[in-house]
């Protein structure tokens, strides 16, 4: 359904390349917690079958690094298309009636993120004031909602940019 190529869906203009950068900046950083949490996941399980000692709140650590790492990459997931899209159903379909689903799905992607930031500070203020942490390295856990909230505005302001930016465009 996706009648973008991945670099036209980041814009061509300098506000759309600043966007683009910061969601790539965003999933690098998420790629890099996610290979410190297989490190630290495979020392932790050496550590348990070698000496019987493994590393302390390893399900804890997986557990937010997880959480941050799936919100950093949505950004650059969405300016990639990367989404999964059932073509069941659009495989027969014009082009023309490709791209008005995708400035539906664009519409769609934008009220998403609006919400789920919306959400996500409400919650994270809960989680911040309730002094919600881990049950074994005591870790404040507000700190994820925050990653999500951010990482939830910059898709929101991708999507608004490509609404914006190629709305009016020919394709």
């Amino acid at each position: 359904m996706s009648a973008n190529t991945p670099n036209q869906s980041a814009g061509q203009d300098a506000v759309g390349r600043g966007l683009a950068w910061v969601s790539r900046q965003f999933a690098l950083v998420g790629g890099l917690i996610m290979l410190a949490l297989a490190t630290m996941t495979v020392v932790s399980i050496i550590g348990r079958a070698t000496i019987g000692v493994s590393v302390e709140g390893d399900y804890e650590l997986v557990e937010l690094g997880l959480a941050a790492a799936v919100f950093l990459f949505l950004p650059e997931c969405y300016l990639k298309q990367g989404h999964v899209v059932v073509d069941l159903f659009t495989a027969g379909c014009k082009p023309s009636t490709l791209r008005i689903l995708d400035k539906v799905a664009d519409v769609l992607f934008l009220i998403v993120a609006v919400v789920l930031a919306w959400r996500l500070t409400v919650s994270g203020f809960e989680s911040r004031d309730y002094f919600e942490q881990t049950m074994i390295l005591s870790m404040p856990m507000w700190w994820v909602y925050a990653v999500g909230v951010i990482c939830m505005v910059l898709m929101g302001l991708c999507s608004l940019h490509k609404l914006v930016f190629f709305w009016g465009q020919p394709k």
